[in-house]
């Protein structure tokens, strides 16, 4: 299958700092990517590469023609004199750019994007009176109100709360649904364990790239993150990830 988005070879700098080391990664369509890995290991820095908003020092970004590719930050200023229904409007703009009124389409595109993030109640609150979990699902709705093929996502269950990031986390399972490719960063590992492929980043190179099954063990995780983790079980067989190791916090019995 012809990936929709593929990085090859790639090396990214800051300054004189290396941040990814010969990363090679591919997208297909309909599929939901955890990107795991420790603080600093160059996750944020792939994704903004993956969005065209870095230049990598070597190697090769490639989309598929055409591919819309939507791009959700950590953290971003906005308005927050603004109405939700007006921030997740922003969306449109590739479409209309900054002059024009929205038309029947782009306002249906809108209100599908709010009700599959379930802030359509929120349409009419003002971004200031929002907490910061409903924020998050409305820059999320502004996303999808792109009509992108392609979401690339940096710690979009922050600010949720356990209800809510399920919540997301079946929205994003809806969208893979209707073919669009999913690449999360995400730091929550039994999250991570809901997705269809994890990719374990350490220092700036892939070192695990499989199902969650495969890269979520102890072994590697506990290397990675240079702690000791257990990983067990959960009832409907997915992995969930305890971190650390009970024995690493309290010792041998009787200590």
């Amino acid at each position: 299958m012809t990936a929709l988005l593929s990085a090859s070879h790639l090396a990214l700098d800051y300054g004189t700092r290396p941040v990814l080391l010969g990363v090679n990664l591919s997208l297909s369509g309909g599929e939901l990517v955890a990107l795991i890995g420790p603080n600093g290991a160059g996750k944020s820095s792939l994704l903004k590469a993956l969005a065209g908003l870095l230049t990598p020092r070597s190697g090769t970004v490639f989309r598929r023609a055409g591919l819309k590719t939507a791009y959700l930050a950590q953290a971003e200023e906005l308005p927050l004199d603004w109405s939700a229904h007006e921030v997740v409007s922003l969306g449109r703009l590739p479409y209309v750019g900054f002059w024009r009124a929205l038309s029947a389409v782009d306002q249906a595109a809108v209100r599908s994007a709010m009700l599959r993030t379930n802030t359509w109640s929120l349409a009419q609150r003002k971004l200031y009176a929002l907490s910061g979990g409903e924020r998050q699902r409305v820059t999320l709705a502004r996303a999808l109100a792109q009509g992108p093929q392609v979401l690339l996502l940096d710690e979009p269950t922050t600010h949720l709360d356990v209800r809510h990031q399920a919540a997301l986390l079946s929205a994003l399972r809806a969208e893979t649904e209707r073919g669009t490719s999913t690449l999360a960063v995400m730091h929550d590992l039994t999250l991570a364990g809901h997705a269809d492929r994890c990719v374990l980043l350490r220092a700036g190179q892939i070192v695990a790239d499989g199902t969650p099954e495969a890269v979520l063990s102890a072994e590697l995780l506990s290397e990675a993150y240079e702690t000791s983790l257990e990983v067990v079980q959960a009832a409907d067989g997915r992995r969930a990830v305890i971190v650390p190791s009970a024995r690493r916090l309290f010792g041998p019995a009787g200590c």
